[in-house]
């Protein structure tokens, strides 16, 4: 294991190796060993790890046996607090998902609800588990408020926790998304509920259909996030020490839009995050937002970065941003305990992820998070007491053992002077076979982090270099980049993949051939990829991919919700000739190289009609396939011993690529 904590004292011990019992998983035999155990450590043993409002006690979710604990430990020693685990059986049909700290030392936490097929799925449940007391109680489910044992109105929707109370540890403020539509759509309802009976009280109606409340921790300030059909959305307050509080609208029209972080705990101000120009590279800005005059100030001016990170202490003061440029990067706000405590582990840990996962009520005792790109990292918690920081145990140590290559930042102008990032991850040893495209989903929103890549390292460890490209309308950067690739799924979007691709080629030694390789958007544009430059890939591995837009926009589960018809046709385009010309199905004609097709045919998504169109398409054609469908997944692989069998099929298929002559011999110094 890569050793991470030169300075600190190891942590947990036997208390919680007693506690746990051993993992062990299948052998796959066809991968690389280092590959197989990434594969079998893809989901983290311990995550989600939090120090309580008392710091008294930390908070984990154990994975195990492919069930979620949640684990309570006693902070100065490390040992499980006896009867505060919880781990519900197979029989239940459920297990532990995330949660958070309550005043008065109360964890909230939700379960994740399986079906008849065994797979989970998020459910409304949330539970209330007593540390003073011995009580693990539901206070929430899918048709309501739990009444059992308790009082007032059943209230059937999800309930969401906003904020607790920073001077009423009675008492927590949530949003309930009901279940029936009035008024051509959901408004949420603000309520209190009071933690000892369930009852509610409420406060609010959102101003409109799928608003976002977010408040302060007073509960004094509310601030709604209303979409609009055209991707946009509008913003409004409630200021509850008014006599009479109403919604009014707040003026934050910027370019890049703007993205809440924090609502100050006086409720004077509010943060977010924005480009204040209408270009693609625009650099991004925190502004601070006087919730009195709609004034703004720009705190700090960040330039065209991902992954901006915020740091709030327990007071509503802005004590810490980190964000990726190049590879990590911070500054400080104020001199506090956690400001120091986080600069401390930066210095001793460079160019690793630091992250704040938890602080108590007084803002010293912290728990923390050191990951990289090539591991999972490791938890710790920074003590008042001691004046020193403490591990408590590795996310997942079978993986972090390997000592895996780091992430490469790969940033390229393309051929209309937009500059984007990538991140290139080798092969630890001999040359690469080839050049691996690897396409990321979505495509709007989701991008390429900076962090532990799992699918990424095991096509590296099979000896690929792999390249991920943050293409045009990808998130991370900025709605200005995002918004750019509206309309261009199939054209401009593809032609960024294959630039960033031509530049990694020209300037690291990645090997003659270039693979396309992605899953859902990446999927389809994996399909798309060898119909728009089939003079430049080799070959093409399709995950669950799309192929044909107008058949997406009548099967997908996505076209649900509000203003997601709008979103299809601001997104996609509504142009059948445009349509069809970046559909796959209607372009095989063009295809010269050897295609793989996974999907699974519970997909919901991109549902499996849409596949097996497609392939019923090839086999009419002298195009060189494979497809697989798997019975029992759906958008994406659930079941471990899937999972196995995609990864061991795409390093046959690609090993068959390997082989082969490449498609342009021209091209084979690129």
């Amino acid at each position: 294991m890569k050793k991470l904590r030169p300075n600190f004292k190891l942590g947990l011990g036997s208390a919680i190796a007693l506690f746990i019992a051993l993992f062990s998983s299948s052998v796959l035999a066809a991968l690389p060993p280092a590959a197989q155990t990434i594969l079998e450590g893809l989901r983290p043993e311990f995550s989600s790890t939090q120090v309580s409002p008392s710091g008294k006690y930390i908070s984990t979710i154990l994975r195990r046996d492919n069930r979620n604990t949640l684990v309570i430990l006693d902070r100065k020693t490390g040992a499980p607090i006896p009867g505060k685990s919880v781990r519900y059986d197979k029989k239940d049909f459920m297990e532990v998902s995330g949660g958070q700290w309550l005043s008065g030392d109360i964890f909230a936490y939700r379960v994740l609800v399986e079906d008849l097929k065994d797979r989970p799925y998020g459910s409304s449940d949330v539970f209330l588990l007593y540390m003073d007391k011995d009580v693990n109680e539901r206070v929430w489910t899918a048709s309501g408020n739990y009444v059992r044992g308790r009082s007032g109105d059943r209230i059937a929707g999800f309930m969401n926790i906003i904020s607790t109370l920073q001077y009423d540890q009675e008492r927590v403020l949530v949003s309930v998304r009901p279940w029936k539509r009035r008024d051509g759509g959901v408004r949420p309802i603000i309520y209190t509920m009071k933690l000892s009976t369930g009852n509610f009280r409420k406060v609010a109606v959102g101003p409109g259909r799928g608003a976002q409340i977010s408040s302060n921790r007073t509960g004094t300030m509310l601030l709604a996030s209303v979409p609009q059909p055209k991707l946009t959305a509008n913003y409004f307050y409630y200021d509850r020490t008014q006599e009479e509080p109403e919604w009014q609208p707040i003026s934050l029209d910027f370019p890049g839009q703007f993205s809440l972080q924090h609502i100050t705990n006086d409720g004077k101000y509010a943060y977010g995050l924005t480009q204040l120009e209408e270009g693609i590279n625009a650099p991004r800005h925190l502004i601070k937002v006087s919730m009195e005059t709609q004034d703004f100030e720009s705190v700090r001016n960040f330039g065209f970065v991902s992954d901006i990170d915020l740091s709030f202490d327990k007071k509503g003061d802005l004590i810490y941003a980190q964000w990726i440029d190049d590879g990590p990067q911070s500054i400080s706000f104020k001199n506090t305990t956690a400001s120091k405590v986080i600069a401390g582990f930066e210095k001793g840990f460079p160019g690793f992820n630091i992250s704040l996962t938890g602080m108590d009520d007084e803002s010293e005792n912290l728990t923390l998070h050191v990951g990289s790109t090539g591991l999972y990292g490791e938890h710790y918690v920074w003590e008042k007491d001691t004046g020193q920081a403490r591990y408590l145990f590795s996310s997942q140590e079978s993986v972090d053992q390997l000592n895996l290559n780091q992430l490469q930042s790969v940033k390229y102008k393309t051929s209309d002077g937009v500059m984007l990032q990538g991140w290139l991850l080798m092969p630890r040893s001999g040359k690469p076979k080839a050049l691996i495209n690897h396409i990321h989903g979505g495509p709007h929103g989701p991008f390429i982090e900076y962090r532990f890549n799992a699918g990424m390292q095991i096509l590296s460890e099979m000896g690929y270099a792999v390249f991920a490209p943050n293409f045009r309308g990808s998130g991370g950067y900025g709605y200005n980049l995002e918004k750019s690739g509206y309309k261009k799924w199939g054209t401009r979007m593809l032609d960024d993949m294959r630039e960033g691709a031509e530049y990694v080629q020209k300037n690291y030694d990645v090997g003659d051939k270039v693979y396309t390789y992605g899953g859902s958007y990446g999927g389809y544009s994996s399909a798309q990829n060898v119909v728009r430059h089939n003079d430049y890939y080799d070959c093409s591995v399709i995950i669950a991919g799309f192929f044909e837009f107008e058949e997406l926009k009548d099967t997908t589960d996505g076209r649900r919700g509000a203003f997601m018809g709008d979103f299809y046709d601001t997104a996609m385009g509504s142009d059948p000739k445009v349509l069809d010309a970046m559909s796959p199905i209607h372009n095989l004609d063009k295809v010269k190289v050897p295609l793989l097709v996974i999907h699974g045919k519970a997909d919901a998504r991109t549902p499996l009609a849409g596949a097996k169109k497609y392939v019923k398409a090839l086999e009419k054609t002298d195009v060189d396939f494979k497809h697989h469908f798997y019975s029992d997944e759906g958008h994406g692989m659930y079941f471990d011993e899937n999972r196995e069998d995609e990864f061991q099929k795409v390093q046959r298929f690609l090993n068959q690529c390997d082989a082969r002559a490449p498609l342009n011999p021209a091209l084979a110094s690129r």
